[in-house]
C-alpha cells in the first residue's frame, strides 16, 4: 500500500514564493506638513519621476527652513534613510541625502532632495545644464547667488526618452549647445518620435523649453496636460526680448505623418496668470489652456499674455520682441502679487503647431540672451 502524503505538504510544494520588490524609488513627496511654505500651498503631493535623483521642493522666499519634514512614497516594500517624516534643517541651501533600498536589498538609489526659495530671475543666457540620473538628456539649469536652480525649466524631454531611451543627450529635442550669441545658447528641434511615438499618436516631437514642470505621467494619457507652464513670479512682466535663428524642416507633416502644405515656423510666447482661484486651489495653466487663438479653452485666469508676431527663417542671429498686454479684462491685485499669487511662464517651441503633431522634422530653433522687462 502507497504511503499517503499530507495535503499541506503538497500545497507547501506547489506554492512558490513570490520574488521580492528590486526596485528602490522615491515615486512621490507628500510635502503636507511643510504645507505653510509651499510655493503652492495647495500642491502637497509633488510626484518624481523614474530618472530624477535631485529633488527640488519649492517654497516661498523667508520660509523658515530649519524643520522640514518631508514624506516619501515608495516602491513596494523599499525602505528610506533617513526615515520618511523625519526633521532636518534644509535652510542656507542645505540639502539631505536620502537612501532608499529595494525590498529585496539588494538595489540602493540616492536622492539629494533640497528646499528652494530662489526667486525668479529675468535674465535667461542658457549656459549651464546637468545630466538626468543615467545621463540621458539634459536639464537647463540657471545660476543664481551661486545656487544652481534646476526646476526652472520644463520641457518635452521626459516624453521623448521613453519613446527613444537610446538617444545621446545631443539628440534629444532640447539641449543646450555650443555657437550662442554669446557662449552657449538653448537649441530646440522637431525630432521623429519615433514607431513608439507613431503607434501613441504621438509621431514628432517639437523641442521646447518653458518655465515650469513636465508632468510624466500625464505624457501618454493626454499630451497637453503634460506641460505644466509657469513658477510664481512677484514681478509685472512687460517686455521679452532675445535672439534667434531658425531653420525649418523640409516637409511639414499632420498626426498621421502625411505630407501637409506650407512651411514650419517656430513659436514663442508668454503668460502672467493667476495661481490660485477663488476658493484657493492651485491652478496650473497646460498645453490645453495656454492658447489664446482657442478661446473656448482658454485659461480664464489668465492676466497678461504675449508672441511673438514676426518669426521667420533666419541664418544669422536675429532680435526679437514681444509685449505683454492684458487679457481676460483682468488687472493686477498688488497684495495678491505681494504674496506670489501670479504665476509667469515663457515658452518656446520649434515647430508652431506641435501641440497638434503638425510640424516638419529637423525644424531647428536657437534662442539665447532673453530678458524680461518689468514695471518698476
Amino acid at each position: 500500500m502507497a504511503a499517503l502524503i499530507p495535503a499541506t505538504v503538497i500545497l507547501s510544494a506547489c506554492i512558490q514564493e513570490e520574488p521580492l520588490n528590486a526596485e528602490a524609488d522615491i515615486l512621490a513627496c507628500d510635502l503636507s506638513s511643510d504645507k505653510k511654505i509651499l510655493v503652492l500651498a495647495a500642491d502637497t503631493a509633488m510626484s518624481v519621476t523614474s530618472i530624477t535623483s535631485n529633488i527640488d521642493i519649492p517654497v516661498k522666499l523667508g520660509s523658515n527652513l530649519t524643520q522640514c519634514a518631508p514624506k516619501f512614497i515608495l516602491t513596494e516594500g523599499a525602505t528610506i534613510s533617513p526615515a520618511s517624516g523625519s526633521v532636518h534643517d534644509f535652510s542656507n541651501g542645505k540639502s539631505v541625502t536620502y537612501t532608499v533600498t529595494s525590498q529585496d536589498g539588494q538595489w540602493k538609489r540616492y536622492y539629494k532632495v533640497a528646499y528652494v526659495s530662489q526667486e525668479l530671475t529675468t535674465q535667461y543666457d542658457f549656459e549651464s545644464f546637468i545630466l538626468t540620473n543615467g545621463d540621458k538628456y539634459q536639464i537647463v539649469t540657471e545660476v543664481v547667488d551661486g545656487n544652481i536652480m534646476s526646476n526652472w525649466w520644463g520641457s518635452g524631454n521626459p516624453g521623448f526618452c521613453m519613446a527613444n531611451g537610446t538617444a545621446k543627450p545631443e539628440e534629444y529635442p532640447s539641449a543646450i549647445v555650443p555657437g550662442g550669441k554669446s557662449g552657449n545658447c538653448l537649441q530646440c528641434v522637431t525630432r521623429s518620435a519615433g514607431t513608439f511615438g507613431a503607434q501613441a499618436g504621438m509621431p514628432i516631437a517639437p523641442g521646447n523649453l518653458f518655465l515650469g514642470s513636465f508632468n510624466v505621467a500625464q505624457a501618454l494619457k493626454e499630451p497637453l496636460a503634460a506641460t505644466r507652464f509657469g513658477l510664481p513670479f512677484r514681478q509685472v512682466p512687460t517686455t521679452i526680448k532675445g535672439y534667434y535663428k531658425f531653420k525649418a524642416g523640409e516637409q511639414m507633416t499632420d498626426k498621421e505623418m502625411k505630407p501637409v502644405d506650407g512651411k514650419d515656423i517656430f513659436n514663442a510666447y508668454a503668460m502672467f496668470y493667476e495661481n490660485t482661484d477663488e476658493n484657493g486651489k492651485s491652478i496650473m495653466v497646460d498645453g490645453n489652456t495656454s492658447n489664446i487663438d482657442d478661446p473656448e479653452k482658454f485659461s480664464p485666469y489668465m492676466v497678461l499674455y504675449g508672441k511673438i508676431k514676426d518669426a521667420k527663417e533666419t541664418d544669422e542671429w536675429t532680435e526679437f520682441s514681444f509685449e505683454m498686454e492684458p487679457v481676460n479684462g483682468k488687472t493686477i491685485d498688488p497684495e495678491r502679487l505681494k504674496n506670489s499669487g501670479y504665476n509667469f511662464s515663457v515658452v518656446f517651441s520649434s515647430s508652431l503647431r506641435g501641440d497638434i503633431f503638425q510640424g516638419a522634422i529637423g525644424s531647428t530653433l536657437m534662442i539665447d540672451e532673453v530678458t524680461v522687462a518689468c514695471q518698476k
